[in-house]
């Protein structure tokens, strides 16, 4: 399971790629199952995790709930980062060069609350 996981994500990846380049109606649909992808994932490893820990029904919620606050606020700090990146930018630059700078401030979030939380449990 460990090697096919990298293999897969690359796979994902650059199918995305090439479906914006040649078939953009269906990125939004790829896009979303991309993500129910990788939150069910990560369901199932909180799941195998706990898999047979005492008390195993609090720990699993415990990290669900974790796991859902993280998400949304990585979703709604990023996405309103971003945002704000993207008009600053594109104006200046052009609509392309607002994109990267904002697709690297989006991603810049979420290293930077992943380094947060890892703070937080350690």
């Amino acid at each position: 399971m460990k090697i096919v996981q990298p293999v897969f994500s690359i796979a994902l990846l650059l199918l995305t790629i090439f479906s914006f380049w040649f078939y953009p109606a269906m990125a939004p649909v790829l896009g979303m199952s991309i993500l129910a992808f990788g939150l069910a994932y990560a369901l199932y490893a909180i799941f195998q995790k706990h898999k047979h820990a005492e008390n195993a029904r609090s720990k699993i919620t415990k990290d669900i709930l974790i796991f859902l606050i993280t998400f949304l606020f990585i979703l709604i700090l990023s996405g309103a980062l971003g945002l704000f990146v993207n008009h600053y930018v594109g104006v200046w630059f052009g609509a392309v060069a607002g994109f990267a700078c904002a697709m690297l401030v989006s991603f810049a979030v979420g290293v930077g609350v992943r380094k947060g939380m890892m703070n937080l449990s350690a």
